[in-house]
């Protein structure tokens, strides 16, 4: 049994039980230092083709846990797992996302959310620059300072979120200049691209009873 578990800041007991008693536990590096996984039964993801190739060669009876940053359904591995034919149990946890947004209080239904992480980010940086209120997935090539410059003169807010649920989190404010002006960036990190300051009431925008923003025309739903 393949069991996929989200991992935000501590892991849980659950997880470490998984752990302890699993043939193969694959993971991020820092998440599998973190439970202190002995290297013969370790995966360091990196690329997930070849930890999808050794899940599906494993044993049916043998169990086998991959743990994945903020939640595993949210442009995480499940997909790829799946896509592999493979079936797996998901027991999930809030996305990095879902904590930056927390930690600025405001409310992410009429959010538009992208990643640039492992994509082209091309798609994600347009949204930037036309909607209100973006969630963007970073990586190392494409972070902060790629958003700002696409996203230049337009007066946008940023909300760089960092390392979200270690002790040493840090969530900062940034207008257009402190954000060109910034110095080291931590790894790993959000970005939330907002067309208000969080604490404007403006930047609450208005509840929909559809998510993202998306108003579909009258034409549409006829």
């Amino acid at each position: 049994m393949i069991t996929v578990y989200g991992y935000a800041g501590e892991p849980s007991g659950q997880l470490r039980d998984a752990v302890a008693s699993a043939a193969l536990v694959v993971g991020g590096q820092r998440h599998l230092d973190a439970l202190a996984v002995p290297a013969h039964l370790r995966i360091v993801l990196g690329r997930i083709g070849p930890a999808v190739e050794t899940l599906a060669a494993l044993d049916p009876a043998l169990s086998a846990v991959v743990i994945a940053s903020g939640d595993p359904l949210f442009y995480g591995v499940v997909r790829r797992i799946r896509t592999a034919g493979l079936k797996c149990r998901v027991v999930p946890t809030v996305t990095s996302l879902q904590l930056a947004f927390a930690a600025v209080a405001l409310p992410w239904d009429d959010a538009l959310l992208a990643s640039a992480h492992g994509n082209d980010p091309a798609p994600a940086l347009a949204a930037c620059r036309v909607h209100p209120k973006v969630g963007l997935l970073t990586d190392p090539t494409v972070g902060l300072p790629q958003i700002v410059a696409a996203t230049a003169g337009l007066g946008r807010t940023y909300v760089l979120a960092e390392r979200l649920g270690e002790p040493d989190e840090r969530v900062r404010v940034l207008t257009e200049q402190d954000a060109a002006a910034i110095g080291e960036i931590v790894q790993p990190n959000v970005v939330l691209v907002l067309a208000h300051h969080p604490d404007d009431p403006a930047a609450l925008g208005e509840q929909a009873p559809i998510a993202g923003g998306v108003r579909p025309t009258q034409q549409e739903l006829s």
